[in-house]
């Protein structure tokens, strides 16, 4: 402190007036006038406190303002042109015309390569499915073969007379067998590809 008189102190050229109404006489004046010097910088420093939580919301509001508006102009912005500027000149506007038209041949032909793969993907579940049942048919008829004398056995039928058994099962299992691979080998099972799926025929440029 730089000053002490009846009107207050003075600190840093600045002068301050007593918080008690009066110059402290005692020390418990001075304690007294510690307090109130004391409450009264809580008193600034919960309002700064307060004031800086009000700047921190409003800044945070302005921020979202600010990113709200950069969407709203960057819905509102048309799309961009494919020669990175306006078209002035008719040469321009053509080549515009055929990049814009260029780019949706393009989207459709990803669109339908997509349709297209999807169709694989599926045809090829069926067929993967189909070769199990064929598989696991061909292990019945096999199986039905191979046990065919031992039923006959237990059934009590003589050896003799296996052939009773064993050659319709056989011929039955053998028509199957040779019918079913034939199918096979005349319309094999390949799962469709992208390559070798129909495409749509591109339209012709315009002269």
């Amino acid at each position: 402190m730089s000053g002490i008189s009846p009107e207050g102190f003075e600190v840093g050229g600045v002068t301050h007036e007593w918080l008690m109404g009066r110059m402290p006489e005692s020390d418990q004046d001075w304690i007294t006038e510690h307090r109130l010097l004391l409450q009264k910088e809580n008193s600034h420093l919960r309002l700064y406190i307060k004031q800086d939580d009000e700047i921190e919301r409003l800044s945070q509001r302005v921020t979202a303002l600010t990113e709200q508006n950069q969407q709203l102009v960057a819905g509102s912005v048309g799309p961009a042109f494919h020669l990175g500027k306006r078209p002035d000149t008719p040469e321009e506007i053509e080549a515009e015309v055929r990049l814009r038209e260029l780019e949706r041949r393009w989207e459709v032909e990803l669109a339908d390569r997509k349709h297209r793969a999807d169709l694989a993907f599926d045809q090829s579940g069926l067929i993967r499915r189909a070769e199990n049942v064929r598989g696991w048919a061909l292990v019945a008829v096999v199986f039905a073969i191979i046990a065919s004398p031992w039923v006959a056995m237990i059934a009590g039928v003589a050896a003799k007379d296996f052939s009773l058994y064993v050659t319709p099962v056989t011929g039955i299992a053998g028509a199957i067998i040779g019918y079913w691979f034939g199918q096979g080998q005349q319309n094999p099972l390949q799962p469709p590809t992208i390559a070798n799926s129909p495409t749509a025929v591109p339209r012709s440029e315009p002269q």
